[in-house]
């Protein structure tokens, strides 16, 4: 069984929500760069309101120890 990468989900993350009915979300956005170890995608609503989903911990076969927030290259 091949681990699904983070930045993976990330695009499941972003289709579900851009798939939803709701229209109190008026972006998505999949945060790139040296910024993108643990957060992830931001949400922002018409509201003004945003949302940042981020990433704290990868645990499993062949996942390095790691501290809360400090994502292994490998997992990204």
């Amino acid at each position: 069984m091949v681990a699904m990468k983070v930045s993976e989900l990330d695009e499941l993350i972003v289709n579900a929500l851009a798939g939803s009915d709701h229209p109190e979300i008026t972006k998505i956005e999949r945060v790139a760069g040296a910024s993108a170890d643990h957060t992830r995608v931001v949400v922002y609503f018409a509201n003004g309101t945003t949302t940042v989903i981020m990433v704290r911990k990868v645990e499993g076969t062949g996942v390095p120890p790691h501290a809360d927030y400090q994502l292994p290259a490998g997992v990204i």
